[in-house]
């Protein structure tokens, strides 16, 4: 009976999990690919992306401070939910840029791709004379190894002769004349090319200026709600802090199938057209978080002992030295993380993936791989250890990256997205559960933001900024591969540290 009446008083934490996440999930994954198909380079958004996460450094420890000074949790929390809803609407307000650039397409040309730039003028006049048609032909290196697929949604196949695929967008005359003037000289990128946007200039500034702005907000509201609602739950949680996996992994099922449902509509409302429409997620995210205004006015939270010196009792705390090991491997932890967050979907996009393809990996990700992991990470947890937990998530990075380094065919990386378990579910559980037992009290809050903005801040906004310099200089899949490598180093390294400081206590 008693277990039945805890899990009453759970529900609306369990709920507002559930509703955060799956708002966000219509969002936050679909960023990039919103942001590329503006026509805004993959560098800028490693940039732009680090810029905003280092905002939430200082915004989740201020407000938790806030919070515990005050006393006022759900006044905030309502008051954060507000601003990302008008927010997630100016997101969804953005014009697309003005189309300005020469059309393209691709050609398969015995077994050679080719990138040919063409006179859109003449892509329907059947008497035009081949020599006014094209632009430029040159022999690309892509990335999806387009000769070698049935389906590209880049073109629509009306015949085949002689090794040769047709494109609707080019009358017959000119694709004549391409033929005859491909050569295997001068080798472009493919990938550049459909990396810096469907034919729109690259980082327009009115598209720029309102994403930077825009997503900086949600950013800073989004990380603030995170942190605060783990503060919140071990509020609700009182002596029972190893049942946070429990109430947190509704937040893995609210996301895993909104993230699904998103890339679904997503996918409906685009139907034939050359560009997505994104609006359905943003639409959803309004309608969850208008749901979750309730249920943040139902939560349980009991009053707690105010810290008389906030700052000072959290400034003596982060000095000590396994209280700095445990920043550092949360901070290298974000940099793994924002790295697979911000750029796998840009990965697969340039693979062809479907919009259905990228809703799949999240629902992957959630069901298959975090919930499980949140689900038994207090047993993992009183199993191997914080530290280990650690070292658990950093090889299981590597094993992901690596694997990634090496697809083709985008439908192949679901499978690996099962290891989101041992990359994010026991180790948020591990960093969260960690940071309420360190904290002096008064100051849970306030931690609970430290460790999150060291986390999904610092760590996160590295990640971003490395992960888009490697994809401009490198390319996604070389990227990929050496931050799997060093992803295992970094394994290593803490296992033996961790290893090193048990022996120490033991003694």
């Amino acid at each position: 009976m008693g277990a039945l009446q805890v899990n009453k008083g759970l529900f609306p934490i369990k709920a507002h999990y559930f509703l955060i996440n799956g708002a966000h999930a219509g969002v936050v994954p679909f960023i990039t690919v919103y942001a590329k198909q503006m026509g805004i380079s993959v560098d800028a958004i490693g940039i732009i992306l680090a810029i905003l996460c280092c905002f939430t450094v200082l915004s989740r420890p201020l407000l938790g401070s806030l919070v515990d000074r005050l006393q006022k949790m759900k006044s905030v929390l309502m008051t954060l939910v507000l601003i990302d809803i008008a927010v997630d609407m100016g997101l969804n307000s953005i014009p697309s840029p003005i189309m300005s650039s020469a059309p393209a397409v691709l050609l398969c040309l015995q077994n050679t791709t080719y990138l040919v730039h063409y006179r859109k003028e003449f892509e329907t006049n059947l008497f035009s004379t081949g020599k006014d048609c094209i632009l430029s032909c040159n022999p690309c290196l892509f990335d999806g190894t387009f000769c070698d697929k049935e389906n590209v949604s880049y073109v629509e196949h009306l015949g085949n002769q002689n090794g040769t695929e047709y494109s609707s967008n080019l009358s017959p005359r000119c694709w004549e004349e391409a033929m005859r003037v491909c050569t295997d000289e001068n080798a472009t990128d493919c990938n550049r090319w459909f990396e810096g946007a469907n034919n729109t200039p690259e980082n327009p500034f009115l598209q720029l200026s309102l994403l930077s702005t825009f997503t900086a907000i949600l950013y800073i509201c989004m990380g603030s709600i995170v942190s605060l609602s783990d503060a919140a739950c071990f509020n609700a949680l009182g002596a029972h802090p190893e049942l946070y996996g429990r109430q947190r992994m509704w937040g893995t099922i609210g996301w895993g199938s909104f993230a699904l449902l998103a890339g679904f509509l997503n996918q409906v409302f685009t139907y034939e057209s050359s560009k997505y429409n994104f609006s359905p997620g943003f639409y959803m995210l309004a309608v969850l978080f208008s749901i979750d205004l309730m249920v943040i006015s139902k939560l349980r939270l009991t009053g707690v002992k105010a810290s008389k010196n906030i700052f000072k009792d959290v400034g003596q705390l982060v000095v000590k030295p396994r209280i700095m090991l445990f920043i550092i491997q949360v901070y290298f932890v974000g940099v793994f993380i924002g790295i697979g967050r911000s750029y796998i979907f840009w990965y697969l996009r340039t693979l062809n993936a479907s919009q259905l393809v990228l809703g799949c990996t999240s629902a992957i990700q959630c069901f298959l791989g975090e919930l499980p992991f949140f689900f038994f990470a207090g047993w993992i947890i009183s199993k191997i250890g914080h530290e280990n937990t650690f070292t658990m998530s950093f090889v299981a990075h590597g094993f992901k990256f690596l694997y990634y380094s090496f697809l083709v065919n985008p439908w192949w990386g679901l499978p690996i997205e099962f290891l989101m378990g041992p990359c994010f579910g026991s180790f948020y559980t591990a960093m969260a559960s960690y940071a309420k037992i360190i904290a002096p009290e008064g100051t849970e809050a306030t931690v609970q933001g430290l460790a999150s903005g060291a986390f999904e801040g610092l760590g996160v906004a590295t990640g971003s900024l490395l992960g888009g310099y490697g994809f401009r200089a490198f390319g996604g899949r070389t990227t990929f591969f050496w931050i799997g490598i060093i992803s295992f180093c970094f394994g290593t390294i803490n296992f033996v540290i961790s290893y090193i400081t048990s022996r120490l206590r033991k003694n």
